[in-house]
Order: structure tokens, then C-alpha cells, then sequence
């Protein structure tokens, strides 16, 4: 589980936008975007994580509206009766819909808007939301944050969470820590057995995630 505030980070938003999404904005009349857990407390899950990311992306790369992912998630629910469709459907945002990847169960019609159910789009780019995660039994369980070419995952099941090194367990933030406490990037290479750019990856991805 994870704080709002470690979800906005990692997701790239703010916490203000965590609550919103979760629990909607009683100011402003708007609902949540997403259908919050069962006595949904400032608490977020690996799948709930995976969602505001997904979403956060859809917004910020391709201008998609608050009003359409939230049209896309219903939709999305209620076509595939799924509890977390932005975690499990493998999504792409082109040409401002939100699109679902149909290749695998229908490769001549490549693909289905989510949030204009029948109507067809043109295929486009994989965006890098599909590339950085990693499926078991149809959902999302590891989230590549700066790409699978760089081993710095997101897997619930190590670190609480948190980005780690891959087959290390190490945290980005404790490398982090390590540097801003002023150890030289080769000794901390060495004492993880690792190779000096996968440090360097690990502190500009912490500092990134800090920021």
C-alpha cells in the first residue's frame, strides 16, 4: 500500500489529484474518477497505483479530458466487467481516444475506443505505458518506470513497493541516500556488485521521483 503523497510521486501527479480521483472533490461537484475501495482510507494499492498512472500519462501526453478517461473507465468497467480495466486492459491514448490494444483477440481490427465504444480508430504508436508494465493472469504485477531496458521495477511484492533494484531488493531511494550522503558512485557499485550505470540510472530516477 501506499501514501498518497508516495503514489503521486511515483505516478507523477499530485496528491491532490490522488484524493480527487479516489474520493472525488465535494467542492466541485465532481465524483471520483476511479471506484474507490470498500472503506477507502488515504491508502493506494499496487493496481490503484497502476491506474493513476495510466491515467496521469493518458492526460498529460495526450491531452485526453478529465470527462473522457472518466468515460473510458465506466466504460471499460461495464464492456468487461472488470474492477481495475486501466490495470488489466492494455491501453493507448491516439489521436485524443482512449483506446484499448484488441491485436491479441482481434488482429485485423487493431483498435476499439474505450471511450466511444464502437467506434474504430486507425493504429498508432505503443505508447510507453503499455511497454513499462508487466502482466500475470491479466493484471498488471511489475511497473518498469524508466523502461524495461532499465532494471528498476515497481513489484508489490518486494520492498513494500517500492522502485528497487532488479534481483537486488535494494531501493532506488536507499542509492539515493548513499550518494547524497557523498559516497563515490564506484564504491556504491561495488558494494552492490552492480555496474556503475545502473547506480547512476537508480540516482537520477530517485531524484526524479523526489523532485
Amino acid at each position: 500500500m501506499y501514501t498518497f503523497s508516495e503514489a503521486a510521486h511515483l505516478a507523477h501527479v499530485s496528491p491532490g489529484t490522488v484524493r480527487n480521483w479516489l474520493l472525488g472533490n465535494q467542492q466541485c461537484g465532481r465524483p471520483p474518477l476511479f471506484n474507490a475501495q470498500e472503506n477507502q482510507g488515504p491508502m493506494v494499492s499496487f493496481l490503484q497505483l497502476i491506474e493513476i498512472m495510466v491515467a496521469g500519462n493518458f492526460r498529460k501526453a495526450e491531452h485526453v479530458s478529465f470527462d473522457r478517461v472518466r468515460r473510458a473507465y465506466a466504460n471499460a468497467q461495464r464492456i468487461w466487467h472488470l474492477e481495475y480495466p486501466f490495470a488489466h486492459l492494455r491501453l493507448q491514448a491516439i489521436g485524443g481516444h482512449v483506446v484499448r490494444l484488441m491485436h491479441e483477440d482481434a488482429p485485423d481490427t487493431s483498435f476499439q475506443a474505450v471511450d466511444e465504444p464502437g467506434q474504430w480508430t486507425i493504429p498508432g504508436l505503443v505508447i510507453e505505458t503499455i511497454l513499462q508494465l508487466e502482466y500475470e493472469q491479466d493484471f498488471a504485477a511489475k511497473w518498469y518506470p524508466v523502461g524495461k531496458q532499465v532494471p528498476i521495477v515497481v513489484d508489490p511484492r518486494i520492498s513494500s513497493g517500492l522502485p528497487t533494484i532488479i534481483g537486488r531488493g535494494v531501493t532506488v531511494q536507499a542509492i539515493r541516500a548513499r550518494f547524497k550522503a557523498n559516497q563515490k558512485i564506484d564504491f556504491i557499485a561495488q558494494d552492490f556488485a552492480l555496474d556503475r550505470s545502473v547506480i547512476e540510472e537508480a540516482i537520477r530516477y530517485a531524484d526524479q521521483v523526489a523532485a
